[in-house]
């Protein structure tokens, strides 16, 4: 079991079913965009990504190209007006007892996003999340994003940290690959984009099916409380 001081959540996918609601608007952007329509699950696997490199493998076409940024643009728009006013809707089962409980143990959270900043504010506040962590870390504050380490290692040095205290929780291989490289441990959850097979394969110490078995790897002592 873990003992941990720091817990360093992955978003979309771990905390809110966003690809779910998600997948349907990228195929009706793909769609409008005259392109060739991809499988299924690869629409869905970049329901996870952010989301120009998303549609820059949607489309085939590269990243800055006036197409993915139209799509990127037709895309955010469709995401406020059908999925902003349902976020609270998306929150996984068990996911805001969860939070609180780590807060209330004096677990620090933070949220590991590769959305920009006020994509992750907003989102967070309409999901009714932003007060249940501490900090947000996204791709506007450092150099590289995930898989590397520099978002993780980022939230350590602000809690005051060391990596090896803190436990990154994701529901995608390059979760798990930017927990290795900082030195931290992983949680994977099985209730998000990527397959288990896929998590084992890129390090993960856990793998969790729910918020109660999640809860049970970070913080085994709860329910003795």
């Amino acid at each position: 079991m873990a003992e941990c001081a720091a817990v360093l959540f992955d978003l979309d996918g771990t905390l809110l079913d966003t690809p779910t609601a998600s997948a349907p608007l990228l195929r009706r952007v793909v769609a409008r965009s005259g392109r060739p329509m991809p499988p299924a699950n690869r629409v869905r696997a970049c329901a996870d990504l952010p989301m120009e490199p998303a549609f820059a493998r949607l489309l085939g076409l590269p990243p800055g190209h006036g197409l993915v940024r139209l799509s990127v643009h037709r895309f955010q728009e469709l995401f406020r007006e059908r999925v902003l006013p349902d976020a609270a809707r998306l929150v996984f089962p068990g996911i805001t007892e969860l939070l609180r409980g780590l807060r209330e143990s004096g677990h620090c959270l933070a949220v590991i996003t590769g959305r920009t900043r006020s994509g992750a504010e907003e989102l967070l506040s309409a999901a009714g999340l932003r007060d249940a962590v501490d900090l947000v870390v996204g791709s506007w504050m450092t150099p590289r994003g995930k898989p590397y380490a520099d978002p993780a290692l980022l939230a350590a040095r602000t809690f005051g940290i060391a990596a090896q205290d803190c436990v990154v929780v994701g529901d995608a291989v390059e979760d798990a690959l930017m927990a290795s490289a900082a030195g931290m441990r992983a949680a994977g959850v099985t209730f998000g984009v990527d397959q288990p097979g896929q998590l084992v394969a890129a390090g993960v110490t856990w793998l969790v099916g729910s918020a109660a078995e999640l809860r049970g790897v970070l913080e085994p002592g709860a329910r003795a409380r």
